[in-house]
């Protein structure tokens, strides 16, 4: 017969528990990880409407902002640049939907 000391697993579960819940923790502090309903919208950014040629579109700032429009089947995507995967629709302060025409650009007068 040999004689094996029998290793306590206790130490071996805890470390694999504790390096599983420092990795989901680390995870969610750099946004890696989003828990979040369907139902409920994030909010990204708040946006407002400047008019072309008033006071304050003399006024506006000339670093550019961190999301870009697309025009994907005549509805408005906004995405982020500063997080890859967030995406979505823009919509105005009633839930509704922009929509967009991605065909023609306006002349200019």
């Amino acid at each position: 017969m040999s004689d094996s000391k029998e290793i306590s697993k206790i130490p071996m579960i805890l470390t694999a528990f504790a390096t599983v819940f420092a990795t989901v923790m680390v995870l969610y502090f750099y946004g890696y990880l989003n828990f979040s309903r369907e139902e409920k919208g994030m909010v990204v950014a708040e946006f407002s409407l400047v008019k072309v040629g008033s006071e304050e579109a003399g006024q506006l700032r000339s670093r550019a902002a961190d999301q870009v429009a697309e025009c994907v089947d005549g509805i408005l995507i906004l995405h982020d640049s500063r997080h890859n995967a967030l995406s979505g629709l823009l919509v105005d302060g009633r839930q509704r939907v922009v929509r967009c025409n991605a065909q023609s650009v306006p002349a200019a007068q």
